[in-house]
């Protein structure tokens, strides 16, 4: 199974940031080549297509530029006592034929391939990335040119495509917006791209494409960073969460007195709060934040609780990143809070994950002293279903 790294995509990761990234295109040719047997393929979409059970809303079809109403590629289906809408395959493969590009729409939420290929993007960026499928009939156009709202990679899979890229513009609307050849001049990109070739065009940046003599399928992984407006609000709601801020105010005109005293007091709380968060500590919580976000994350629940009620006594365990909140002990027990369960464990247990907190890994066999293997093996293997603890090898004896 082919994994990437960010640095597949773009080469040097430094001089990315520091040369393109939100600033120009760039183009990186071959950078797949040779990788690309995972990703989605023309008979992979096929299957798809097949399948009759793709939502409506994840496909496109576009022709001279413009879009086909989903009338014209849909049929009306029954599910159950009730009816519903469902891609036809006939239908898109007629308009296909004809010259229209079909675009797949968020397809990592369909493909576990393409669920993959997000992941060093939402690494990378820390924020939500989806991927779309553009394949176009041979000697057609795409799109006409325009920009999108975000940035996007593109990365060749079946066939060639030319494309057209302009300068990146000072001053970028937030929204996607279409251009005439004449007011854009000369771009500073034009190439054919071909299979295991990437291509870098940041958010606002004009661009156009068009399949040569035969059949295009590429990829798009889209990706919107955060802005700084975006991380601020997410640090003070979580801020404005505590229960200092859950009071309901009174705004009546009779009132307003008594309102502006206590706005003041809370703003002055929120001013405290804001100047005890540690920036360090913040970034780096923002950025988990953001990885595990909708498009990009991938739980392996079932892997991580069959590995659990496998655990060999041999195998290291450790903290892991989920929040436990542990409290006093009644003299021989130790209440735990977590994931909204409340228990209670022998004090030399949370005296252990107390010490994992800082310190290296321990056998599962270990994990509780003084008491035999197969009861130490239990807890750890308990608290490992709760995902307190994660197996900190890949060896099991």
């Amino acid at each position: 199974m082919e994994t990437y790294s960010f640095e597949d995509f773009v080469g040097d990761r430094d001089v990315f940031f520091a040369e393109h990234f939100n600033k120009k295109p760039l183009l990186h040719k071959g950078a797949l080549a040779g990788r690309l047997h995972d990703l989605p393929s023309v008979g992979q979409l096929d299957d798809l297509l097949a399948l009759e059970v793709a939502p409506t809303s994840y496909l496109r079809v576009t022709k001279g530029g413009k879009g086909v109403p989903s009338s014209a590629y849909t049929r009306t289906v029954a599910r159950g006592a009730a009816l519903a809408e469902a891609v036809s395959a006939d239908k898109v493969y007629e308009l296909f034929r004809s010259g229209g590009t079909v675009t797949w729409n968020s397809l990592n939420h369909i493909l576990p391939s393409t669920r993959r290929l997000t992941e060093p993007f939402a690494d990378a960026f820390a924020c939500p990335t989806e991927v779309v499928l553009f394949v176009t009939p041979a000697g057609n156009d795409g799109f006409a040119p325009h920009h999108d709202s975000i940035d996007v990679f593109v990365v060749q899979v079946n066939g060639t495509k030319t494309w057209k890229v302009w300068g990146t513009p000072q001053v970028r609307p937030g929204d996607e917006g279409s251009h005439t050849l004449e007011e854009l001049g000369e771009p500073v990109i034009e190439v054919t791209l071909t299979p295991g070739d990437v291509l870098y065009v940041p958010h606002g940046t004009p661009h156009a494409a068009a399949a040569n003599r035969e059949m295009s399928l590429h990829l798009s992984v889209g990706v919107q960073p955060r802005r700084w407006r975006d991380l601020l609000r997410e640090t003070v709601d979580a801020i404005v969460a505590d229960e200092a801020f859950h009071g309901f105010p009174s705004l009546d005109g009779d009132q307003e007195p008594t309102a502006v005293t206590a706005l003041a007091a809370r703003l002055r709380l929120l001013q405290d709060r804001l100047a005890a968060v540690d920036p360090a500590s913040e970034a780096r919580r923002l950025a988990g934040t953001g990885r595990v976000r909708g498009g990009a994350a991938r739980p392996r629940e079932f892997e991580r609780l069959s590995a659990a009620d496998t655990l060999a006594p041999g195998a290291g365990v450790r903290r892991s990143a989920v929040p436990v909140q542990i409290g006093a002990s009644d003299g021989a027990r130790t209440s735990l809070f977590v994931k909204g369960h409340r228990l209670a464990v022998p004090d030399a247990v949370a005296a252990a994950l107390r010490a994992l907190e800082s310190g290296p890994a321990v056998t599962a066999a270990t994990f509780f002293p003084g008491v035999s293997e197969t009861r130490s093996l239990r807890a750890a293997q308990g608290l490992a279903r709760l995902g307190v603890l994660e197996v900190a090898d890949e060896k099991r004896t």
